[in-house]
């Protein structure tokens, strides 16, 4: 006899056969419920797979404002990567007071004041996963919103090279730390069906930043810009106070009651959270009772692999040559012979970033990961071979085709907003294991850091020695091997729990026996509770 447990209370409930498809035959039949106190509409589907059903839970207001909180820190980390962008244009009016940049300011000093902040970034992702760690992801989160606010202060009070560099450097340490834990949060306490959405709205978040500091940067001065970017991650300190802590963290903690206490209030009234309290403290126990993560797990492929992968997602999403790309930006539409001003033509570009990036965030959870990294791969590809050619003929003295790098531009940006931009983010949080996420996180996120700087302090040395067209046409490779790196070794992580994405890296399918996730007649569920078993009563 099969009886559904806890059905109309839980995210997800999976098996072969079922009071509503016995013979566990696929079905398209969809009967919609609500909980006994009418407060939550929930649907039962067949899985088309396995003919179980599903019961997916809407998720509650409480986990929509704790994710937005968070990433009201990833808008403050794209006003750190977009203020070179208009401040330096502010720098050298001569009206401006103080007149920091002449206009035929040393291109040295330039690249420093713009690539500082990915040293700064590469210190604050190294350490940002012990911090996660020993203080949670809430309590992280409030905390780097200090360094911001110093980092802002120095930049708004410069009047010198020198200052500007080391607040270059204090924003980019608050960059590098955000970057390694909101994430994280955000994944940490979301249901798979709308983990993907949420996960990219992480890079939204950051291209809304950059369009807000061009947007002001074009009718305001530097320093005041730097002023007004303290905001976002003062505004994020505020809210996150009053969000809960990831249930996973606490549950790793021992903290059970506050466990359960933030799983209600993420999951809504009326829900039933047995299921996932059960797995997350067999994960617990789990974790306890193996060896404690080190170094030298990562020989083992469950570690090893994850790591491997995230390493290559952050190095072609830097070595697709976006920051070089956007760099470059400004001359592309003078060299075309735009009428378009460098001021807007930024504008221009940011609100081109943000409506991609909407796209993109809508379609991850339907088309999944690995398509859009292929389609953003191609579309890399196409448009940096294209400036590649142009900048080649063009050095021939035939300029003639104005209008290809503008075109170019405009696909490559809608190319990394779709696929390369937010989905790196996500897939280091959702492929590692959670006893290693902060670490490998923080790996990953300083080796994205390194290869921005590697890229944005050496773009003029690679001009000089690969010529323009080089350079381009070097990107253009590297965007083709990233579509093999995705085809080859990826992971789809499209609707799946942590157990499943898992089951790949230890070489073992958790779908392989005829019960679905069944086993000897156990009860299990997954990484966040969105998917729980029948139970077989004899």
């Amino acid at each position: 006899m099969t009886l559904l447990k806890n059905a109309f209370n839980n995210d997800y409930v999976r098996g072969s056969r079922s009071p509503l498809n016995p013979k566990g035959g696929s079905s398209s039949s969809i009967i919609e419920l609500s909980s006994s106190d009418n407060s939550q509409l929930s649907t039962i589907t067949m899985d088309k797979e396995t003919g179980a059903p599903r019961l997916v839970q809407k998720p509650s207001v409480v986990l929509y404002l704790a994710a937005a909180s968070a990433l009201m820190g990833a808008i403050g980390m794209g006003t750190v990567l977009g203020w070179t962008g208009s401040a330096f244009d502010s720098m050298r009016d001569e009206n401006s007071v103080p007149r920091l940049l002449d206009s035929d300011e040393n291109k040295e000093a330039k690249t420093w004041i713009g690539s500082s902040m990915t040293l700064g970034a590469l210190v604050g992702a190294m350490i940002s996963g012990p911090m996660a760690q020993l203080l949670g992801r809430k309590k992280a989160l409030i905390l780097y919103s200090i360094p911001f606010t110093i980092g802002w202060l120095v930049l708004a009070c410069a009047n010198s090279v020198a200052l500007l560099i080391v607040g270059r450097v204090i924003v980019g340490l608050s960059a590098g730390l955000l970057s390694g834990t909101a994430p994280s949060y955000v994944v940490e306490i979301s249901i798979i069906s709308i983990r993907g959405f949420l996960g990219a709205c992480f890079q939204l978040c950051v291209t809304i930043g950059i369009l807000l500091v061009y947007l002001f940067g074009a009718f305001i001065h530097w320093n005041v810009l730097a002023g007004i970017c303290v905001i976002p991650t003062l505004l994020m300190a505020i809210f996150m106070f009053f969000m809960p802590e990831t249930p996973s963290y606490l549950v790793a903690q021992g903290k059970k009651t506050e466990a359960e206490q933030s799983l209600q209030a993420l999951r809504g009234a009326g829900s039933d959270n047995e299921q996932e309290m059960a797995h997350l403290e067999e994960q617990a126990q789990e974790s306890q009772q193996g060896q404690t993560f080190n170094v030298k797990s990562y020989f083992h492929r469950q570690h090893g692999l994850p790591l491997l992968l995230a390493l290559g997602l952050m190095f072609f999403q830097q070595f697709s040559g976006i920051n070089a790309v956007m760099f470059y930006a400004s001359n592309i539409f003078i060299e075309a012979g735009s009428s378009i001003t460098p001021k807007y033509a930024t504008i221009i570009i940011g609100v081109a970033q943000v409506i991609a990036t909407v796209v993109g965030s809508l379609l991850v959870d339907r088309l999944g990961r690995k398509l859009l990294l292929n389609i953003s791969g191609a579309l890399h590809t196409i448009s940096t071979s294209s400036l590649g050619l142009y900048y080649y003929y063009s050095s021939n003295g035939n300029d003639s085709y104005g209008w290809v790098p503008v075109v170019s531009l405009v696909i490559f940006i809608i190319g990394f907003s779709i696929g390369y931009g937010p989905i790196p983010w996500l897939m280091v949080a959702e492929i590692t294991p959670m006893s290693s996420r902060s670490v490998t996180s923080a790996i990953a996120t300083a080796f994205n850091w390194t290869c921005a700087f590697l890229i944005t302090k050496n773009f003029e040395i690679m001009n000089a020695a690969l010529t323009k067209h080089g350079t381009f046409f070097l990107f253009a490779i590297f965007s083709f091997l990233s579509m093999v790196f995705v085809i080859v070794t990826l992971p789809e992580t499209k609707g799946k729990s942590s157990e499943e994405i898992q089951s790949y890296f230890v070489k073992k399918s958790a779908l392989s026996n005829d019960d679905g996730l069944l086993k000897n007649g156990n009860n299990s569920s997954s990484a966040n509770g969105d998917r729980v078993e029948l139970e077989k009563l004899n």
